[in-house]
């Protein structure tokens, strides 16, 4: 039941859904509150370098590939995030708009499972960001909806221009379809310091676009390309698309550990 629940987990949290969800556990067991965000996301999923990935994660941690679902074999995702609103514990606004792409690796230290974020670009005022990996970039995002004859088709584009060099362009079309709704504990720790962690829970809808385990193609016009930096160490032309998934709304609270 243990592997079955951590094998839910990381499927969820990279926004792909998982076979079943077990009964979440009392909030106050996840830390100690501490806000919440309201995103859209749009989710990348990739096989690359076993090699290169784990030489990333943090002391005591290893790589753990997804092992099945829609993204099975991902060691690598890559999540572009639009930000509408946060909010701090107190329900106070804290915080603005903000377009960002984070990249992470599911991995594993004992019993605990989590993804590690290893880099992410951003506004420069948000940097190095909690997870100490955030670097400064211009980052663009573009969405169009069209509805027409009771069917909706969405087109984004994604642009990165990191401060060092690092360079992202990401555009993706897809029908607007029904998302599946899932709800659930999920957990990030900070590869730049082992010690920095967050559970967050979470509920969000799912879209699956690409799934290269189930056949799946739903996309229209997908292409991505990466360079600069760990970008391009991580994208040197062996890497493999796994998956792509549509996240219309992913709301999460967060939580800390109280002695963090």
């Amino acid at each position: 039941m243990r592997n079955a629940l951590i094998a839910s987990i990381l499927l969820v949290s990279c926004g792909i859904p998982a076979f079943a969800q077990a009964p979440l556990p009392p909030a106050d067991t996840l830390g100690v509150y501490s806000g919440a965000v309201a995103e859209t996301r749009t989710v990348l999923t990739f096989k690359v370098g076993d090699e290169v990935v784990q030489k990333l994660l943090p002391d005591g941690w290893t790589l753990a590939p997804i092992a099945q679902g829609p993204a099975k074999g991902a060691n690598l995702a890559v999540v572009f995030s639009e930000r509408l609103a946060t909010v701090d514990q107190d329900g106070k606004a804290a915080g603005g708009e903000e377009a960002s792409v984070i990249l992470s690796i599911p991995a594993k230290n004992g019993a605990e499972s989590a993804f590690a974020i290893i880099e992410a670009y951003g506004d420069a005022e948000t940097a190095p960001g909690f997870y100490k990996a955030g670097k400064p970039a211009t980052v663009t995002a573009e969405r169009s909806l069209r509805v027409a004859n009771l069917k909706g088709t969405i087109e984004e584009t994604w642009s990165v221009a990191g401060n060092g060099g690092e360079r992202i362009s990401f555009q993706i079309g897809y029908e607007r379809l029904q998302p599946s709704r899932a709800q659930f504990d999920s957990r990030n720790v900070s590869a730049v310091d082992g010690r920095v962690r967050r559970t967050y829970r979470i509920d969000q809808g799912t879209v699956v676009l690409v799934s290269a385990a189930n056949g799946v193609d739903k996309a229209k016009g997908l292409t991505f390309k990466a360079t600069g930096g760990l970008l391009g160490r991580l994208f040197d032309g062996s890497h493999q698309l796994v998956s792509a998934v549509s996240l219309p709304w992913y709301s999460r609270q967060l939580y800390v550990p109280a002695s963090q």
